[in-house]
């Protein structure tokens, strides 16, 4: 790994609420939220599950497709290890695991994946947005319906 430029304190913790907010609009299938977690041409890539969306309206349409190929069925996402890296450029590397759950209402959820997320934010207007998510699954268990 390269030697990282210094980033803030405030930085970090906007981006940790940026990997937050990601996580939990993908959940509940909101997809203005999920979009607004992008840059307005942001890339959404993930090879092995079949995604690759990229631009405001298509991760808009990517995040109703979701919701409705999800049967009732509801979703849980975990990060960790989240390690950020300032480029020279003033954009920021980002990386973290993944575990993925899918349950039913009523029951606890089962492991439906895991992975490793590869990203580039840009901060926009003082907003840290994602350009592109590059996920790469271990083993996956769905694939979308695109």
């Amino acid at each position: 790994m390269s030697v990282s430029l210094p980033l803030s304190v405030e930085d970090q913790l906007a981006i940790q609420n940026l990997y937050a907010l990601y996580n939990l609009a993908s959940d509940a299938a909101d997809e203005v939220a999920y979009a607004d977690c992008f840059t307005d041409d942001g890339l959404m890539l993930s090879e092995e599950v079949g995604i690759e969306v990229r631009g405001r309206d298509a991760l808009l349409e990517h995040k109703e497709r979701d919701k409705a190929n999800r049967k009732g069925r509801y979703r849980r996402h975990w990060n960790g290890n989240l390690y950020l890296e300032s480029l020279e450029n003033g954009e920021v590397r980002g990386r973290c695991y993944l575990i993925a759950y899918n349950g039913n209402p009523g029951e606890l959820p089962t492991i439906a994946d895991c992975g490793v997320y590869e990203d580039k934010l840009v901060k926009i207007n003082g907003q840290w947005k994602f350009s592109s998510r590059i996920l790469r699954m271990d083993a996956s268990t769905w694939k979308t319906r695109a």
